[in-house]
């Protein structure tokens, strides 16, 4: 469906731990993708309703939910800055390394906020920049190379101001999160052309040192092995 990261992350069970579902929640999560958030929840909620503005990608996540023996999930197109539900209808929304795509994260936070119930909870595990500008503009250049969908990883003082304008307060914040990318593996699941995954490589191979560092590059013979990319969780409640 997707990469192991995706599937099987120590995020989903952190996600978990945050949401402490009681088994009576309604929950949407938001640009599902592969729907591997959608199926680690199902078990211990209500309802689940698993949205993307993919097609392809629904049909697939909704095939591989049959396959696992999903019976509460509901899979359905939606944009994540239109969402075609009334207001208060999820006492939890999630989104996981999905909102980096999004065109307008803001009208995004709008309407997790508008769906929420009074007291609900919206989980964001996501690509998130560090708030130095070097570095914040050097991982979104080589994230989108990597992937021209990718609009950018934003930075967590600007989600935190977001969310908290729309009346959600945080209950729990993890610290950014360096996580490795083996970079064959992971230049190959984009299918970039040689010649691009070589110029990337190069244009990595010549960063500042202090880039290099922070992002954990490690190379061999002018190769590069390794990089990391930065998440965060963020957990919130409307009030």
């Amino acid at each position: 469906m997707t990469s192991e990261s995706h599937s099987k992350g120590d995020d989903l069970q952190r996600l978990l731990q945050l949401a402490a579902p009681t088994g009576t929640e309604r929950m949407l999560d938001v640009a599902t993708g592969g729907g591997h958030t959608a199926l680690a929840f199902a078990p211990f909620v209500a309802s689940v309703t698993a949205v993307d503005l993919t097609p392809r990608m629904l049909e697939a996540a909704s095939a591989y939910a049959a396959e696992r023996g999903a019976t509460n999930i509901t899979f359905a197109l939606a944009d994540a800055e239109q969402l075609p539900y009334a207001a208060a209808t999820f006492e939890l929304v999630t989104a996981r390394i999905a909102p980096h795509h999004f065109a307008d994260p803001r009208a995004f936070v709008r309407e997790v906020a508008r769906v929420l119930v009074p007291g609900g909870l919206f989980l964001l595990d996501d690509n998130m920049a560090p708030e130095d500008d070097e570095l914040d503009a050097f991982m979104n250049r080589f994230e989108k190379w990597r992937d021209p969908s990718h609009v950018r990883a934003w930075k967590m003082s600007e989600w935190r101001a977001w969310i908290e304008a729309e009346g959600i307060r945080f209950v729990a914040e993890d610290a950014l999160q360096l996580k490795p990318y083996a970079f064959v593996e992971w230049t190959e699941r984009m299918h970039m052309p040689d010649s691009e995954r070589g110029a990337l490589e190069q244009w990595l191979l010549a960063a500042p040192e202090r880039s290099r560092d922070y992002f954990r590059l490690e190379t061999d013979h002018g190769c590069v092995l390794k990089l990391s990319g930065a998440f965060a969780i963020l957990a919130g409640r409307k009030i």
